[in-house]
């Protein structure tokens, strides 16, 4: 049985919705309590999912107040690449963040993927 997985996602949030469908599926697999650990780790264009300056609704895009409630509820680990923040050109000030945020380089980011039982790309 698998008791870790890390879910990497790299797409941005503009007109894609991999980072939500990551989320969802993440709270998902913590639910049901076969899988203990479930990570999130956002590289590249991801990072654009948790800036304070984004506007959902510009995108036409639902709201993102009940994804955040969903990563509250279930404790998610999220993981944040720094050096993507920074060819982002966003601040960790800029970012929406909780105590389940971490930003992390990416030794450490492989070091969570190696840790993991199961690690995909969503």
């Amino acid at each position: 049985m698998v008791n870790s997985i890390v879910i990497i996602c790299e797409d941005g949030p503009f007109g894609k919705n991999s980072v939500l469908e990551a989320i969802r599926m993440a709270a998902g697999i913590l639910a049901v309590g076969d899988v203990e650990i479930c990570k999130i780790i956002l590289l590249k264009d991801a990072v654009y999912f948790l800036d304070n300056k984004l506007n959902p609704k510009a995108l036409n895009m639902d709201d993102f107040k009940n994804i955040m409630r969903l990563i509250e509820l279930s404790e998610l680990e999220i993981y944040i690449h720094n050096e993507a923040l920074e060819l982002a050109g966003i601040n960790p000030s800029d970012l929406v963040l909780a105590d389940n945020f971490k930003i992390i380089d990416f030794s450490k980011i492989s070091e969570l993927i190696i840790e993991a039982e199961m690690s995909f790309k969503y």
